[in-house]
């Protein structure tokens, strides 16, 4: 089945169904997609996107302003993005949808600032009011109205970063329409060649971090203190979340927090 492609801004994002807050078994070094954090101005108007676009709060007593999709959950927090993710090292984030017409549509309706649009391919992509750029899949064989896809970093050393994903998260290296990816279950972050000088930092930005979710956070430590890198926020319990956190930050400035428990807590 081929895949037509959207891509458009976004601000956080979420999916039907219980089932649906479900994430991905981990790879065989334990980790899997986990959240996509959104910094967005006003949290009413991007509660109504992403339900908009077909998505589900997650209903839980640990976290709030939480949105499912298979794979992936994102949590929005209501802070002034200080740039788009568009000029961030955090470029994107992607769903594969079942209907291109109907996701164009939508955007329009919102004011969504359509960059590119190749109806021939299917290829949308938009900005959301509130600076946060996603992409969308079209597969119309697909179950699901909407699922998670990819994460998308805009880097000037493409094949150096993917390579940084590979040896930290234990990801397989891929490849998708002439991109380099990092495929990990759940999604896969694929890797953008920056134009021009290099993207910023994501921290403080519309998409201010990715997560990955991790069966064992002193197994991740392990790891990292074994590869020389460095948290830029040691893991910590935090009982108020059911989770332990921890932050790590890619080559390129893209904030990470790694996490463990999220699976569960978004169940309840």
């Amino acid at each position: 089945m081929k895949l037509r492609v959207l891509a458009l801004a976004t601000v956080l994002i979420v999916l039907p169904g219980i089932a649906s807050a479900q994430l991905s078994a981990p790879n065989a070094e334990g980790v899997s997609a986990g959240h996509t954090h959104l910094y967005i101005a006003d949290l009413a108007k991007s509660r109504e996107y992403w339900l908009n676009f077909g998505l589900t709060e997650v209903k839980s007593d640990k976290i709030k302003n939480a949105f499912s999709a298979p794979g992936m959950l994102v949590l929005l927090r209501e802070q002034a993005p200080v740039l788009p993710s568009g000029q961030t090292s955090a470029n994107h984030i992607a769903f594969s949808v079942k209907s291109y017409d109907v996701y164009k549509a939508k955007l329009v309706a919102m004011g969504a600032k359509l960059v590119l649009d190749k109806a021939d391919t299917g290829q949308i992509l938009a900005d959301l009011p509130d600076g946060v750029r996603v992409e969308f899949l079209t597969d119309p064989a697909q179950t699901e109205t909407i699922k998670f896809h990819h994460s998308h970093v805009q880097t000037l050393d493409v094949n150096g970063v993917r390579d940084w994903y590979v040896k930290v998260f234990g990801a397989e290296a891929g490849e998708r329409a002439g991109m380099v990816s990092a495929v990990i279950p759940g999604g896969r972050v694929d890797f953008l060649a920056a134009r021009g000088d290099a993207p910023k930092a994501s921290k403080g930005n519309a998409i201010d971090h990715f997560g990955f979710e991790v069966a064992s956070m002193d197994a991740f430590k392990a790891k990292m203190d074994k590869l020389g890198i460095k948290f830029d926020r040691a893991p910590e319990k935090r009982d108020d979340l059911g989770l332990t956190i921890a932050f790590i930050v890619d080559p390129v400035g893209t904030n990470i927090e790694i996490t463990q428990g999220l699976a569960a807590v978004a169940k309840k």
